[in-house]
């Protein structure tokens, strides 16, 4: 059977979301691959020219050379397929892997970023990685230098399943110097990619391969990233998956989180440590929050030109004990309007986004856009279920 999907994938012509499609509308692949021009047309495919060619050469090729490297098969109908990924309208048919499928049942969190991460942004990303895998996350990424590999080094030390997707085949070790790193992946997760054994990685595989990043997931972490980053894309493709998108802040004027401070504006939840990560997902995943705040291990040293707010410690303050929280005069002058009706509104209690949005009077992506730079200066926090809290009494 392996062989009929592989050829579905290998058809020339046929998008990821076309192939899903054919394969949808016949009662097995190999039923799709005997049909003829009547019954495509029949089932209502528009483009089924390139699934009348039916040369099998290629894929048992690919099956072939699978066999010889070690590298494992996931097919669309498979039950180990990522559901995550198989609802997505463009899944891949089929998945070359190598090493150890992880649990996709579990909370997958992307982490992504620039090549040409500044020291900083390495530091935070291991320690979100770290952080992730202590707490047992699935870690997803791409195999770049930079960002990517700082996320996964750190994810591996932290002991979490990681999966490493890729631009080119699986056997194909790019960039060269991560060799090592790959191999240290394959035995805690896998190397995963949409393209055959001996494919080398080009330009445009990856905004197509960034689709399956952010599809694995259910959040997706920007810690760097310019304006014209390919961590963009990923971010991108997870917005209109309907994933959720975080995003560190960076430093504002800083060109390489450029791209940061503008999907902060545009409502991505504000990262500072792994906490505010794993607070979004409390509901579902109790348990990984709770060992997010036993986390030992504290934030790596942040460089000079970059300093950010503390984290607050993650509990939430009762409605009744925020209504008693001052805010300075002199902070509040520095404010915008937006940002002060914010505060005076969150001094009465805890809201959600919409109730700050009615209560106040202020469109949703300004009032976002206010939420993020009060978050920046530490004054307000974000709680789980979309509500925020002002951070802590200010004495006047």
């Amino acid at each position: 059977m392996q062989k009929f999907w592989l050829w579905l994938a290998t058809r020339k012509g046929l998008s990821p979301r076309g192939a899903a499609r054919a394969a949808s509308c016949f009662p097995s692949v190999e039923a799709l691959y005997y049909a003829d021009a009547a019954a495509y047309e029949a089932a209502g495919l528009k483009n089924y020219q390139p699934l009348l060619e039916k040369d099998l050469w290629l894929p048992t090729e690919i099956l072939r050379r699978c066999y010889d490297l070690g590298i494992s098969l996931l097919t669309w109908q498979d039950a180990a397929y990522p559901q995550l990924l198989r609802s997505l309208e463009d899944p891949p048919v089929v998945l070359y892997y190598r090493g150890l499928l992880p649990d996709f049942s579990g909370l997958s969190i992307a982490v992504v970023g620039t090549r040409g991460a500044s020291a900083y942004g390495l530091a935070q990303a291991r320690h979100l990685g770290y952080g992730l895998g202590r707490c047992g996350c699935t870690l997803v990424s791409g195999g770049a230098k930079g960002i990517d590999t700082a996320a996964l080094e750190g994810a591996l030390t932290g002991g979490g399943p990681v999966v490493c997707v890729l631009g080119g085949g699986v056997d194909v070790v790019y960039p060269a110097s991560n060799r090592s790193l790959f191999q240290d992946v394959v035995q805690r997760g896998c190397l995963l990619s949409e393209y055959p054994p001996g494919t080398r990685p080009k330009p445009e595989h990856f905004p197509v391969r960034n689709r399956i990043i952010s599809g694995l997931c259910q959040g997706v972490v920007v810690v760097e990233a310019p304006e014209k980053s390919g961590a963009l894309i990923t971010a991108n493709w997870a917005l209109d998956q309907g994933r959720d998108v975080f995003a560190l802040p960076g430093n504002l004027g800083v060109a390489n989180f450029g791209g940061n401070l503008r999907i902060l504006r545009e409502g991505a939840i504000l990262v500072r440590d792994v906490r505010d990560i794993l607070q979004e997902y409390q509901g579902v995943y109790p348990e990984l929050f709770q060992k997010s705040t036993a986390v030992a291990e504290q934030p790596p040293q942040r460089a000079a030109e970059a300093p950010l707010p503390e984290t607050p410690a993650p509990t939430e303050t009762p409605a009744a004990e925020a209504a008693e929280v001052r805010i300075d005069q002199a902070l509040l002058e520095n404010m915008s309007l937006d940002e002060q009706s914010i505060c005076l509104l969150l001094r009465e209690g805890i809201r959600q986004i919409d109730n700050i949005v009615d209560e106040a009077q202020i469109p949703a992506g300004r009032a976002l856009a206010a939420l993020t730079l009060l978050e920046v200066k530490g004054v307000v926090r974000r709680l789980p279920g979309r509500r925020f809290a002002l951070a802590q009494a200010k004495n006047t």
